[in-house]
């Protein structure tokens, strides 16, 4: 793994898990924390903060740098390790702020090394943002209708509508242009509903004046290039001489 990579890896841990991994790294406050980390990991202490605030818009924490789409590198470290637990990704932090452990570098390396980022923007960094702005414009257009929020059901799409069968899933774009990314499981509902599953795109988010275009059967519509990402996982071992050492107590 290259020293941005190092970099980078603990400035996301720092920004999703935010004062929670200042306290489990062993630091009183961020400040604190830039100081140490720029020194172990040979960068300067804004280093570390700027790139914290590179994936601060995907969180929530702060605001960060929210105007600037992630770049290809800071996309691939999102795609690695965003499904870790907060212990997880600590536990590999604390693995690449040690010297002695170079095994762990070299395995993150094989993951994340080469890999190519989409074009797209994530969807933490305009997604929220899109969807907060796709509720109030669908009550100002469709006032007679209701949105069923099924975000969290995972159900391939954001919305739905009461009495209805028409779906909506919402994407968002900092800018005018880009490309957007589906799930497989958003790409298959989107085939079996057609004509009413309704990709809705968000342009100009961060903008004064976002506009919305709404795509009917994008699954008709679109030819998207299949994308196959790796992805850590993590597994806690406890071995049989553990079980057997509480056995004797």
């Amino acid at each position: 793994m290259s020293d941005r990579q190092r970099l980078l890896t603990v400035a996301f841990y720092l920004a999703k898990f935010n004062d929670e991994a200042v306290r489990n790294l062993g630091y009183v406050n961020f400040r604190e924390a830039f100081n140490e980390l720029g020194a172990k990991l040979d960068y300067s202490p804004n280093s570390v903060k700027n790139r914290r605030d590179d994936f601060d818009p995907l969180f929530g924490h702060r605001a960060g740098w929210h105007q600037i789409e992630l770049s290809k590198s800071n996309l691939e470290i999102v795609e690695a390790f965003d499904h870790l637990s907060e212990e997880a990704l600590r536990a590999i932090v604390f693995d690449l702020l040690d010297e002695s452990s170079s095994k762990q570098g070299v395995l993150l390396a094989d993951i994340v090394q080469g890999r190519q980022a989409p074009s797209y923007t994530t969807r933490g960094v305009t997604g929220k943002k899109a969807e907060a702005f796709f509720i109030n414009w669908f009550q100002d257009h469709f006032p007679q209708d209701n949105l069923i929020d099924t975000r969290d059901f995972g159900c391939g799409y954001d919305f739905g509508v009461i009495g209805s069968n028409e779906v909506y899933e919402v994407k968002g774009l900092s800018g005018i242009d880009g490309g957007v990314l589906f799930t497989d499981k958003e790409w298959k509902v989107a085939a079996e509903l057609q004509d009413e599953y309704h990709l809705v795109l968000v342009k100009d988010c961060f903008g004064e004046e976002p506009t919305v275009e709404i795509y009917s059967n994008p699954h008709e519509k679109f030819s998207p290039k299949k994308q196959v990402s790796t992805t850590i996982n993590i597994n806690w071992g406890i071995s049989v001489s553990e079980f057997n050492e509480l056995d004797k107590e």
